[in-house]
This record gives structure tokens, sequence and C-alpha cells, in this order.
């Protein structure tokens, strides 16, 4: 009669556990030393079956769904522990249990104490089972059809990012002249480096809470600090060509101040972004942490324009890429290029010539990551442009993608550690407007720029209103009832999990004569254009969207989102709900919440996360925590998502601020 260890052993090999790893091994539980093991056994199995589908009930599965589910993993599980390994355990209990019993899946335990199939063991892994099991039910979107079409646009303006040869530099000819080395921007650049920044390695310079309660009028220029811009200037009428700013108020403004005016045509500078396009002309690595619609873009873009060389961005996202790269083409004539994996050989090697020549003439290169981690060829680029003393910073945007407990990891950000390693003096700035404390450790740590300066604004929206409503079973008829009651004839998203949510809420709310438009990755490139531009002229005022809308999209004057299904995390939601109220006006951010919803959510995940079982359960725990958000009953919402990024914030500033959260309306009428 074999011995335990060698039944261990034996099921160790089946599992895949290593045989120096008894931890991961099970052993004998307490019933196996006590009492009648049949019955306990029994009784056991009925208790965690139950903690399963109680489980499964919570994360709002139905009946039929968890049941079938559960036997489904029973089954899978019990297939590991195969009968014949049973005899070494004593015959007498061995021997109650019938051949293929599911209750051999409870006969042992790991050697921390927890049984192997028990919600903490194998919670995650019945979850998965339930949303493969549903997983034909829904059409998830993803963002590969505008991935892949987004490359098919940014080919179309390739011509017009390389410059000919024999014209010069055209399209930036307003601020730039590639036979011009003496240009004032450059030339003041260069002694600008050597600029006391006043600033201390590893120090943290956060925007604080305001003392007092805001009003609407103190927050119409939120976030915003000193510009250096002269007063007196009508940023509308320099933009327009009616008015240009005196030589004396051009000449006592510095160079950082100067390119914010007449190139980007900005009269001051939101929060922190002045002190961040500082640290970058004095070569500093840096990490700002900004909320959506807090200008990122213009910490990297204007140093860019006023750094000698090229300016490497790395982005997740091509369509993100042709937005940012059509705005500093179309709309301030900065010459901007790209690399990615789905150009054509030629492509490619027009842009490979063009940093490869004496003078470069883009100012920006983007690059989405898989161009850099483990590409010798482009590395070999860089290192040419290092060389030249033209490689001017590299810019990490979208950094929470660096951290494998991101809401949005991306296994190509795990590798660029390798730019820093390779290029230790050339200076990185990452961004991100989602970071909580341990996701930003994790990129500071990855990145290689520990002691970078670290940037960092107040997450809080205070014109932003947080509200959560019970989803009725008519929730259409709700919705509709909704928009119109408080955000008649206003311009609103409506977010859905899945495209055939999105098109079915459209066409109700059409029905019921609110101008919609629905936006989704399925669509044609052409009907997402049309969409989007219907709904940013105001013809259509509501779209109904999935995750796939968002990138690019800065309408100042979004009145309302409304989520009919909750979103994956709370890091996702801050993203979404962020692009409400960017014209810092009262904004509502509103969530239709049921709990039978959650399970679509876990479907998602599962389709998106795949097998992979960790990614998987990380992304549930920060599903978990949105759920909890939604579940809130008395405490602050606003306080809630603040303390989610590491941010303390007093209630008392949402109860009497200018746009306090459901919860904490209700106990501004109690007070």
């Amino acid at each position: 009669m074999p011995k335990l260890d060698e039944v261990l052993d034996a099921w160790s090999d089946t599992l895949g556990f290593p045989a120096d790893n008894r931890a991961a091994c099970p052993r004998q539980p307490s019933s196996l030393r006590t009492g009648s093991w049949a019955g306990a056994a029994e009784r056991e199995m009925e208790v965690e079956r139950a903690r399963l589908l109680s489980l499964a009930y919570e994360f709002g599965f139905d009946e039929d769904a968890a049941n079938q589910g559960l036997d489904r993993l029973l089954d899978l599980y019990g297939e590991t522990l195969p009968y014949h390994f049973l005899p070494g355990i004593q015959s007498e209990r061995a021997n109650s249990i019938p051949p293929n019993s599911k209750f051999e899946l409870f006969i042992l335990s790991g050697e921390d104490g927890t049984d192997f199939v028990t919600v903490e063991h194998c919670g995650d892994d019945f979850l998965a089972a339930l949303a493969d099991f549903n997983q034909d039910k829904e059409d998830w979107d993803d963002l590969q059809a505008i991935e892949t079409e987004a490359c098919g646009a940014l080919s179309d303006i390739f011509i017009d990012t390389i410059p000919d040869e024999k014209e010069g530099n055209k399209i930036a000819g307003r601020v730039f002249s590639s036979n011009d080395n003496h240009s004032r921007l450059e030339v003041i650049s260069q002694n600008d480096c050597n600029l006391s920044s006043g600033f201390k390695r590893n120090e943290v310079h956060t925007i604080e809470q305001p003392s007092k309660p805001r009003v609407y009028e103190d927050i119409s220029n939120y976030g915003e600090v000193s510009s250096n811009v002269p007063g007196g200037i009508d940023l509308h009428a320099v933009q327009d060509g009616c008015e240009t700013p005196s030589y004396e108020q051009l000449q006592s403004m510095d160079d950082i101040s100067l390119a914010n005016v007449v190139v980007f045509g900005n009269k001051t500078f939101r929060a922190l972004q002045y002190q961040a396009c500082k640290a970058a002309m004095q070569k500093k690595d840096c990490f700002v942490l900004m909320p959506t619609g807090g200008g990122k873009s213009l910490c990297y873009q204007l140093p860019a324009i006023l750094h000698l060389g090229v300016t490497v961005v790395v982005c997740p996202l091509l369509s993100l890429i042709q937005d940012q790269i059509t705005t500093l083409n179309v709309k301030y004539a900065i010459p901007a290029t790209f690399l990615n994996s789905q150009q054509t050989a030629s492509q490619a090697s027009a842009v490979i010539q063009e940093l490869r020549s004496c003078n470069p003439s883009c100012k920006l290169l983007y690059v989405t990551p898989e161009r850099i981690a483990g590409n010798p060829s482009f590395m070999d680029t860089l290192q040419c442009l290092h060389q030249k003393e033209l490689l001017a910073s590299f810019v990490i945007d979208e950094a929470h993608c660096v951290s494998q407990w991101g809401h949005d990891f991306r296994a190509d950000y795990r590798g660029l550690g390798c730019l820093k390693q390779n290029f230790p003096r050339v200076p990185i700035m990452a961004l991100t407007a989602t970071a909580t404390q341990p996701v930003r450790q994790d990129i500071l740590d990855t990145l290689r720029i520990r002691n970078a300066l670290v940037l960092e604004t107040s997450f809080d929206r205070p014109n932003l209103k947080y509200e959560v409503i019970l989803k009725s079973k008519d929730s259409l008829k709700q919705l509709n009832q909704l928009i119109k009651d408080r955000f008649s004839n206003m311009s609103g998203i409506v977010y859905c999990l899945s495209k055939s949510e999105c098109v079915e809420v459209s066409k109700y709310l059409t029905k019921c004569k609110i101008k919609t438009v629905h936006y989704h990755a399925g669509l044609a490139a052409h009907q997402r254009v049309a969409a989007q531009r219907k709904w940013q002229t105001g013809e259509a005022k509501v779209v109904c969207a999935t995750i796939a809308f968002g990138m690019g999209i800065d309408k100042a004057d979004v009145r309302f989102i409304i989520h009919h299904t909750l979103s994956k995390s709370i890091e996702s939601y801050y993203q979404e709900s962020g692009r409400a109220g960017r014209d810092n006006l009262p904004a509502t951010c509103i969530i239709f919440y049921q709990k039978k919803d959650f399970s679509r959510v876990v479907c998602m995940l599962r389709n998106g996360e795949g097998s992979k079982r960790e990614r998987f359960k990380t992304a549930m725990d920060q599903a978990k925590k949105m759920q909890g958000y939604c579940e809130l009953k008395k405490e602050c919402r606003r306080q809630t998502l603040l303390s989610h990024f590491g941010e303390a914030f007093n209630r008392n500033g949402c109860i009497t601020g200018p746009s306090p959260c459901d919860n904490c309306s209700n106990s501004e009428q109690l007070i």
C-alpha cells in the first residue's frame, strides 16, 4: 500500500506542481482524522457547494448557470485525483467512497489548511468557467478593428510627415526651418536647460485641496496655475490671427510660456504643466499624474518642439497615435510621424531613413511598445540618433499599461525598462491619469526611473457629481426618462458593455425622439467618423458607445456620462466618467446598477484576459472594487474614488462642494 507522500507526489505530478513544492500539494483534512469520514466529506462538500453557488449569485449569475458551471468545475477538478490514488488512505474510509465520486475532491487539502475545491482556492476558476459557459451570449467589443483601420489612416497621412528633400520642411514652416539652426525657440531652449528648477530628486509636488469649499466661479479655471503670460492677450484673437502679442509681451516670456501662447494657442498653463515642461527642458526623468482632461499631452509636446532632436513617444494604441499626429500636423503644424508593426516595409524604411539623416525633420516620433522591446533594428536607429545627440527624450504615455497590477496591462510595455538601460542619460517622462500607489511604484521600478521627479495633481474633479441608480427591469424606459427629465438637449455619453447593447440603447433613444448615434469597434471606419462628427458638432446630443469610444475625444461641454452597465474597474470608470465637464462646469456621472450585470463584466474580463489565470484574478479583484463602489449606501463616492488612488479627501469637501455625490447630497439633507 503506497504511503501518503507517494499519493501526494503522484497527485503533484498530475497537477503539474513542482516535486519540491509540497506547499502547493494537498494534505489530509481534519475530517480524515475524526468521526465518520463519509458523512464528514458529504457535509463538507455540501458546505463548499453552497459557498460557491453563493459566490456565483453574488456576482450576478442566475441559478441555472451557477449549477451547471459548478458541475463542470467539479468534473474538471475530479479528474485530477483519480480514484486509484485513494488506497494510501485508510481503507475503511477509502472504501466508503464510490469510484468516480465527486466526494474525492475534498479528501485532501492544502498544507496551508485551505481545501482544494473551495471559494478561496478556485473561486476565480469557478467564475471563469461560468463566464466561458455564457460567452456566446454577448458580443464584446475590442479595439482590434479600430487598430487595424487606424494603421491605414496613418498611412494616408504618412506622406505629409516626411518632407521632400528639395522642398524642405514645409509642414513646420511657422515654427521651424530645416536650414535655419538659429531659430529663437531652439537656441533659447538649449540655454534654458541650464536653468535651476528649484526641484529636488524624489520630491512630490501636489496641488493641495482648497481649504474652503469651491463654488462654480472658483472652478471655471480648474487646476490653473501661473503661466508667465502677460495680461491683456485675447487668446482667441491670437488663434484667429486678429491680435498679435506685442514685442514687449513676447520678450517678457520665457521659451516655455512663449511656445504655449504662440504655438499651442493657450493663455495659461494648467496645474503643473509648466513644472513638467521645465523639468523636461532640464533633462530630468519625470513622472506626471494628472486627471483625465488635465492636459498631459502638452507636458511633452511643448518641450519636444524646443528640444534639439527627436522625442520618442510610446503609445499603446494606433488609434490614439492617429489622433495625436493629426492634431500636431494639422492644428499646430508640428512635424510628427510614427512607426508600428503594421506598416509596410517601404513606409517603415522611409521613416528610418529620415531618422538617420543629419537633421531629422520630425520633432515627435510615435511608436507602439512592440516596436521597442526586442527590436534590435530600431534600437540601432535610436543609437544612431543618440550618437548625433539628437535623441531628445523618451515619453511613456498611458504609463499604467507598464504595471502588471494596472487595469490595462500590456505585456510589451513591461519591456520598456530597456530604454533607460541602453540610454541612461536620455530623460524619460511617464504620464498617466490612473495609477494607484502600488501601480505607481511598479511603473517607476520597471522603467528604471526610481529617482524621477513626481508631479501629481489632485485626482478630484470638483465639478463632477457622482451617482448610482438602481437599474430597473425596464432600464431603457428608465434611461429615456432620466435624460429627458434632467439632461434635455444636453450633450452626453451612454456607455454600454457590449456592441449589441450599444445598438439596442441607441435605437430606443432615437425612437424616443432623442438625437442619438452609436459607436463601437464593429462599425466601419467611415461610420465611426460620421457618428463622432455628428456628436461633436451637436447634430446628435447623445452617443451610445462601448469602450472603443473615448480615445482622443476632447469635447468640452459633455454634461452627463451614464453607464448603462457598470465599468470593469474603478480606473476605467474614472477615465470614462472623466470625459464629462472638461469645460469645468457642473456635469453628472451616473451608473445604472443591478447585481446580475456583474456576471456580464466577469464574462467580458474572461474574454479579454483569456486563459491567463493571474491576469484574470487581478482583473476580478479590480472589478470587485467597482462593484463595491456601486453598492455604497452611505459612504462618499468622491472620497472612495480618490482613496482608491491614494489621495486623502475630507468628505466635507464633497458635502459642501459644488457637486456633492448622491450619498453626500442625502447627508446634506440630514444635517
